[in-house]
């Protein structure tokens, strides 16, 4: 029969544990640990009924008479929404796992490719695509042409390929400082030269042979400078061959003591070179040097870059209309060092 009243059930929870003594507990525990098939199976039923009635009598406690939580350590949430403080111990449990959206499938938030740190600078323009580095610097294969071996032309290409990233890659360089790699590869003649007129200012400068910042002008983004363009070879009237380059090199730059303030500078530079037999021994000549710098001022003569930032004056340029600094078609012959530009 069913007490009256649901406060009975204390007193019936403590009657019934109350009919086992400690020897009886133990002796049932023993039995259920060890005894795994008994002999006397009826014995088993009886602990299980025994179990089974604790388990049900604990839920009732626990339906019945909720307040039993807080004999027991736990505080429930209370009748206002607020969350109470548990006293028993916690279980730590691994959050929710993220898993990444698969490359294709579209998400709540999904604006498109994300662009890697390094092309971060470049996004949006065409230089995204192009070769990072020296590895734009692409030569043609190497073949016996104009008297020379085939070794001969290899080494004569690979020669003018570290001229040119000597003279607009390297970082010493490019900071303003003087271009020790550069003069290393020049023949000694022209070497001499080179050094002479480092600091003149006007046409005669060859300061304007290489990419140099002006000092306190700009600091480079990163360290990569997207290159896009080619090289061709020919036979040269005498004997030896004509090296033609035509590249595209687009500096990231940002404004000194503020790295948020930042654009590009677009050089589109063509040169060319001679390689020949003198006494017996090859030579690689620097014959001409032409470039244009988009997105920079040309207040001073003097072969350095200044760069030209989002509001800042327009600064001295030529007039004309603004021309897209990404085509290599149009050329750079006649142009003046810093002409107007479309955008960089």
């Amino acid at each position: 029969m069913r007490p009256a009243d649901p406060d009975d059930i204390d007193a019936r929870f403590e009657a019934l544990v109350a009919q086992f003594d400690e020897d009886e507990i133990r002796r049932m525990t023993a039995a259920a640990e060890t005894d795994v098939f008994p002999p006397e199976r009826r014995r088993r039923p009886a602990v299980l009924m025994v179990i089974a009635g604790l388990v049900v009598l604990v839920g009732l406690v626990v339906v019945l008479r909720p307040d039993v939580l807080e004999r027991l350590g736990i505080v429930r949430p209370a009748a206002g929404g607020e969350e109470l403080m548990i006293s028993g111990p916690v279980v730590a449990r691994p959050g929710p796992v993220l898993t990444p959206i698969p490359d294709g499938e579209e998400g709540l938030f999904d604006h498109g490719p994300v662009p890697a740190p390094s092309d971060a600078p470049f996004a949006g323009t065409p230089a995204i695509d192009y070769a990072d580095g020296e590895q734009g610097l692409v030569m043609p294969a190497a073949r016996a042409l104009g008297g020379l071996t085939e070794q001969e032309v290899g080494q004569a290409l690979q020669r003018v390929r570290r001229l040119l990233s000597a003279a607009h890659l390297d970082p010493a360089t490019v900071r303003g400082g003087r271009p020790e790699e550069l003069i290393r590869l020049l023949h000694p003649r022209q070497r001499e030269a080179f050094l002479r007129h480092l600091d003149d200012k006007g046409p005669s400068g060859t300061r304007s042979w290489v990419f140099s910042l002006a000092p306190d002008a700009a600091e480079p983004v990163g360290d990569i400078v997207k290159v896009s363009g080619e090289t061709t070879i020919s036979e040269r009237p005498g004997g030896g061959v004509e090296i033609k380059t035509d590249y595209l090199f687009v500096h990231p730059v940002s404004r000194p003591g503020a790295p948020l303030v930042m654009t590009r500078v677009v050089e589109h530079h063509r040169s060319e070179f001679s390689a020949y037999r003198e006494d017996g021994k090859l030579v690689i000549w620097w014959n001409t040097d032409r470039s244009a710098v988009f997105g920079a001022n040309c207040a001073l003569d003097d072969g350095f870059v200044r760069p030209r930032f989002p509001g800042d004056p327009q600064g001295t340029r030529p007039s004309g209309e603004p021309v897209d600094p990404y085509d290599r078609v149009s050329g750079v012959s006649g142009k003046p060092r810093c002409p107007a530009a479309l955008g960089t």
